[in-house]
């Protein structure tokens, strides 16, 4: 006669989440390291280096645009003082 203490329990889950004696335990996947080595260390130094070179090939570019900018601001300045003085003499007649 089964008593209580020893009657299986209802579930399939048992110690450490194992489930069953049943041969159907799925181990956890293994979780790779990401150990530094040469060859990363190679391909950071490679990446490091294409982005300085993009960024001294675009500095001069962004001088260029942003003296060519101020240019224009000077110039749009000029044009606005002389159909002002156009405006006042206008009114004056």
């Amino acid at each position: 006669m089964a008593t209580a203490k020893n009657a299986k329990p209802a579930s399939r889950q048992g110690a450490n989440n194992r489930g069953s004696d049943d041969g159907f335990y799925i181990p956890p996947p293994i979780v790779p390291r990401n150990t530094p080595n040469e060859d990363n260390q190679v391909g950071f130094l490679i990446a490091f280096l294409s982005m300085m070179i993009v960024f001294c090939l675009l500095l001069p570019i962004i001088a260029m645009m942003y003296l060519d900018i101020l240019e224009a601001k000077q110039e749009t300045k000029r044009q606005q003082e002389v159909v002002q003085r156009l405006i006042n003499k206008a009114e004056e007649k």
